[in-house]
């Protein structure tokens, strides 16, 4: 039996995933996950299921999903894997081993990885635990403020462990595989500098100069046209790195033959070159 965050909420069995039904039961199990082994109030389930001003009769609303959630999971025999749906008073708590759920075990390898010595062991440990995602989590469900607050912070835990893998492959020298695994996410997050300073710097020391000039420029132009800003300090740095033709302190083994000699000048973020028409709209 596995409990499922990463993607669509859900519950698999070897028959099959649980039937679960409507969203705002997906809602109510989320929540539960959330907070597994750990009470949750009528209250706060009540503000994940509903946005707005919840209907008067919210409390047998939720007393219902939960009776038909407790239903499915003793029809699936979730009690030989020490799962349990049990009310305390004004709140319930679903308890489970935690090695069932797939956020539980996407943050036990991220601390596994941080704990490695080796590149390439955090890289296999860091590409498993990005294995477990299957879509954008809390998919499925009905998402109140706090389920939105909890899908926002997961995906920000991805996105981190992207950037991760790709400070791990450029620890192996292996920069094209680190701009491969950065592209997808800046093409996804085009206003997210921390990724599009990853994938400027990963491309630069691949020997993809010209790719990461146009990509500063392109986020550059984003980010004016869109909240009228100008680059930060990962962004710029990023930026002045690749003009002064420095490989940086981690620039690893496969750097190109003559990439010191790359052309070299001050970063000027706010006008001359940087604020040129630049590379084209697009990877």
């Amino acid at each position: 039996m596995e409990f499922r965050l990463l993607g669509t909420v859900s519950v698999d069995t070897f028959t099959g995933p649980l039937p679960l039904g409507p969203a705002k039961r997906r809602s109510l199990l989320a929540a539960l996950l959330l907070s597994a082994n750990t009470p949750v109030s009528i209250s706060r389930l009540t503000d994940s299921l509903w946005d707005d001003t919840p209907p008067l009769h919210a409390r047998s609303v939720i007393q219902g999903h939960v009776s038909r959630l407790r239903a499915l999971l003793v029809g699936a025999d979730a009690e030989a894997y020490g799962v349990e749906l049990v009310t305390l008073g004004d709140a319930y708590v679903l308890r489970l081993p935690e090695t069932l759920l797939d956020s539980q075990r996407f943050e036990e390898l991220l601390t596994l990885a941080r704990g490695q010595r080796s590149p390439a062991d955090a890289v296999l440990m860091l590409k498993e635990a990005l294995s477990l995602w299957q879509g954008p989590a809390l998919s499925g469900a009905f998402a109140g403020r706090p389920l939105q607050a909890a899908a926002h912070s997961l995906e920000e835990s991805r996105l981190a462990t992207v950037e991760q893998l790709a400070r791990a492959y450029a620890d192996l020298g292996e920069h094209n595989r680190a701009a491969a695994v950065l592209r997808a996410e800046a093409v996804a997050h085009p206003m997210r500098e921390s990724l599009a300073a990853a994938l400027m710097t990963a491309l630069y020391r691949a020997g993809r100069q010209s790719e990461a000039l146009d990509w500063f420029h392109r986020t550059r132009r984003l980010l004016a046209d869109e909240l009228g800003i100008d680059p930060g300090h990962e962004l710029a740095d990023a930026y002045a790195l690749i003009l002064r033709g420095d490989p940086g302190p981690d620039a690893g083994r496969n750097a190109p033959e003559g990439h010191g000699t790359a052309a070299r000048g001050p970063a000027r973020v706010g006008g001359g070159d940087s604020g040129s028409s630049g590379g084209p709209g697009g990877p």
